[in-house]
């Protein structure tokens, strides 16, 4: 018997994303987009054989893995039965399929069954099965869902969460009691389950298909029905094929990896060009930092996945605040704030670097023409938050635990501060340019001064916290605020590889860490790769990438945290952030590094 991990694995396209449990359930189905709403509460197939009914998810044997990009499979094994399913989401139309196929002697009653929750939320659902497509309907305010499979079923049941007419209940005797219509009622939210009878070595394909109507739902759905399931399913692979294609790599450890995270980053960004940090409610990171996603688009930058990065930036183009500055999270739509509880001058400052990344490997002055406002705009912001002693204002940092003037976020507004610099110099503006120059060069000397302690960057300089904390490798990479080879930076990778000593290996944040105990971070385990990678130390940058490698899920998904005592993937999985740092610690070299560097400013 294999041993599942709490995990998940996405597919989707530009709006649609659905991610499937680890063992084999439908857990969240976001549309349309992938913050909002994620419309299931639960989805799960089950059989009802030899007076017996039970969940594949409760199947003792369960795999998973991708059989090719965009195309997940899942394996169930029980003694003498087996179920494969194949999941995929079509990248043209906003279509979920599910195509069971059925190992199993003798005959027996497959039941799927899913509880929706349109807008997140059970309340006022109303639901009813459509004789004419042997298909159900779920509708509220502007967004169906029609569930159906590729023969009529023997049986349904539409019913009320936890009324006699559950459909979940209902589902144990192998019968369902054909009840065609409920809505929501008090606290009691609408379920529905469908029911075939086959036997031996059938296949059964099950649509979900969402839509603004009813009637749109059921047009695709009569579409995608007339195609043979393998052709939308090869379909589906070679789009993707083509895109990962685009990827030409040598020298690194593992490229089907480098590949794989281009594509979970791919997943997690929107059709208006948000990268979402995780597909998940708890923790609920289903929402777009600006520094995370700028992360991803310097990643699938440097794969020359340009056209993504662009995206990126234009949706911050329309998602800047008044001010100029950004706020901690967004939903996917342009400029809609999701819940924040703090804001961070980095998230700012990020935005800009990514914008400068893409000027240095694109050239594209059509692209600067397009972003200078907001560039401007943001640099603006940054620089009226900058005292006369070179410390920004008072702000949470990275790891949003502490108010106060964090080493990072100094280092990241004068990365901002320097590329923006350049940019103005780029399209003519050398009042600006010499401005933040003179700004960063203030930045630059008070950062390195008042954070270095003798031993290491402390991990906040204003109030002092003296302790050391892994952001602070982002004084070399992504901010170029300090020559890799510098003693200080040496001293400050040693004093971090020293403070975490855990069983499983890894880097954690900081020794101070609470969030979920403290455990080793990816993101943080690959930013110390990075730094080893650019001082010429690679067999050890190798060793932190192949511990990344070893910590990820079955089906290559990066975590972000990796749990201290059993060394399994704990909290948001995949982490887009995560699989941004595994595409930079396999392909930064110093060419690539001094390529997308910002500028040196007393950077000796």
């Amino acid at each position: 018997m294999t041993e599942v991990v709490y995990e998940q694995s996405i597919i989707g396209n530009g709006s649609m994303l659905a991610v499937i449990g680890g063992r084999g359930e439908l857990r969240y189905l976001f549309y349309p987009t992938k913050s909002f709403p994620q419309n299931i509460h639960s989805s799960l197939p089950g059989i009802y054989r030899r007076g017996y009914f039970s969940w594949l998810t409760d199947w003792g044997d369960i795999r998973q893995r991708y059989v090719a990009p965009g195309i997940l499979e899942t394996m169930f094994r029980n003694g003498d039965a087996s179920v494969k399913v194949m999941d995929f989401v079509l990248h043209s139309e906003n279509v979920l399929i599910r195509r069971f196929e059925f190992s199993i002697p003798g005959e027996f009653n497959f039941i799927y069954y899913t509880s929706p929750q349109l807008w997140e939320t059970h309340t006022a659902d109303a639901a009813y099965f459509d004789d004419r497509y042997g298909a159900v309907v779920d509708y509220k305010r502007g967004l169906a869902m029609v569930v159906s499979g590729d023969k009529i079923p023997d049986g349904y049941q539409i019913g009320q969460l936890g009324a006699d007419s559950d459909a979940f209940a209902d589902a144990y005797d192998g019968k369902l009691n054909m009840n065609k219509l409920s809505i929501y009622e008090g606290f009691r939210g609408v379920n529905f389950a469908l029911m075939w009878r086959l036997r031996d070595e059938e296949t059964l394909t099950i649509y979900f298909v969402l839509d603004k109507s009813e009637e749109a739902a059921l047009r695709e759905l009569v579409k995608v029905k007339s195609m043979d399931c393998c052709v939308l399913s090869h379909g589906v692979a070679d789009h993707w094929e083509g895109w990962i294609s685009k990827v030409k790599l040598s020298g690194v450890i593992n490229e089907e990896m480098v590949k794989h995270s281009a594509y979970v980053i791919k997943m997690l960004q929107d059709s208006e060009g948000a990268f979402i940090a995780a597909p998940t409610l708890w923790p609920d990171y289903r929402y777009c930092w600006p520094r995370d996603a700028a992360y991803s688009a310097i990643a699938l930058d440097i794969l020359g996945y340009h056209d993504e990065a662009t995206r990126f930036i234009n949706w911050a183009v329309k998602s800047q605040g008044e001010n100029g500055a950004f706020y901690q999270r967004y939903y996917a739509e342009p400029g809609l704030k999701a819940p924040s509880w703090s804001f961070q001058i980095d998230e700012t400052a990020s935005v800009v670097l990514a914008a400068y990344v893409h000027f240095k490997l694109t050239l594209d002055r059509q692209f600067l023409k397009s972003a200078w406002v907001m560039v401007r705009r943001a640099a603006e912001y940054l620089a009226a938050n900058v005292s006369d002693d070179g410390l920004t204002t008072p702000t949470v940092g990275p790891w949003e635990e502490h108010l106060g003037v964090h080493t990072y976020t100094n280092a990241s507004v004068y990365a901002a501060l320097s590329s923006a610099s350049y940019l103005a110099s780029e399209v003519g503006d050398r009042n600006r340019a010499v401005e933040w120059s003179r700004y960063a060069s203030i930045i630059h000397s008070a950062t390195l001064n008042q954070a270095w302690n003798g031993r290491f960057f402390s991990k906040m300089i204003k109030p002092r916290f003296d302790i050391p904390d892994s952001a602070t490798l982002g004084l070399v990479f992504p901010f170029n605020m300090i020559n890799v080879n510098d003693d200080r930076m040496k001293m400050n990778a040693e004093t971090i590889e020293k403070t975490f000593r855990y069983r499983v290996g890894g880097v954690g944040r900081n020794p101070e860490d609470k969030y979920y105990g403290g455990n080793p971070w990816i993101i943080t385990t690959l930013w110390l790769a990075i730094y080893h990678k650019l001082a010429g130390n690679i067999d050890k940058a190798n060793e932190l990438i192949k511990w990344a490698l070893t910590h990820s899920t079955s089906t290559g998904m990066l975590p972000e945290q990796v749990d201290k005592n059993s060394g399994k993937p704990i909290s948001a999985v995949p982490l887009a952030w995560s699989h941004a740092m595994y595409i930079v610690a396999e392909v930064i070299n110093h060419d690539l590094f001094s390529k997308i560097a910002p500028p040196s400013i007393n950077n000796k």
